[in-house]
């Protein structure tokens, strides 16, 4: 079971020229049933747990394209345990990463120490990485909290091979690769994948025309910080 909790000083409202109140709602685990609460909506950060509009892949119905195992035999990866040493190592990795893409972080590397991650290696180089977590009660399920890539050689399409390997590395093992929340354009990728679902709060979806329309709508969304 999951308890909501509401913080009323972090969150805000408006009630004059607008009608809008934010009550900053963040969950609190009070038991272990982790892959229940995954297929409920909830992603885990940092102590807390937050109801998304998450993003899944059901690994039985995901079916990668013959160029994405081309491209997937041209990259080296190898899975570890991300300790200080390995992250400072993806430091340049990330800052490229989020550059090429223009978002801006609040999240460090150092907030993934001890995570799992798949570094993804070509020609001898460290070019990318996908950093996860894995969760198992009654079953096993994946959640992919960061992507990363320098993007210095576009025609690999590290994008969609992490996605592969992601699913290779867990088939045996796990049900779902979870990634995140769906939100703004830069989202709609995501439902390019076999097996793809999203959370509309009460359900999960495969309605792609509904996810691409919302997550366009979330790019005209104007918040002021």
């Amino acid at each position: 079971m999951i308890r909501v909790i509401f913080d009323h000083i972090t969150g805000f409202g408006k009630i004059t020229e607008q009608d809008f109140i934010f009550s900053d709602p963040k969950g609190i685990a009070l038991g272990t049933d982790y892959n229940s609460y995954l297929n409920e909506g909830w992603v885990e950060w940092q102590g807390y747990w937050y109801n998304l509009r998450s993003t899944r892949i059901k690994i039985s119905d995901y079916k990668p394209t013959k160029t994405v195992k081309r491209l997937a035999n041209k990259i080296q990866i190898s899975k570890v345990i991300l300790t200080q040493e390995e992250l400072d190592r993806l430091q340049p990795v990330y800052e490229k990463y989020i550059t090429t893409k223009g978002y801006k972080r609040d999240i460090k590397l150092e907030d993934f120490l001890d995570y799992f991650a798949i570094l993804y290696w070509h020609n001898e180089k460290l070019i990318g990485a996908s950093i996860f977590k894995e969760y198992k009660t009654e079953q096993k399920d994946v959640v992919v909290y960061q992507f990363l890539w320098d993007y210095e050689d576009p025609k690999l399409s590290l994008g969609n091979v992490a996605q592969y390997y992601e699913v290779e590395l867990t088939k045996n093992s796990a049900t779902y690769v979870y990634l995140m929340g769906g939100y703004e354009e830069a989202c709609i990728y995501k439902s390019n994948f076999k097996g793809f679902e999203w959370w509309t709060g009460t359900k999960w979806s495969s309605d792609l025309d509904l996810y691409t329309q919302l997550c366009k709508r979330d790019n005209n969304v104007h918040i002021r910080t």
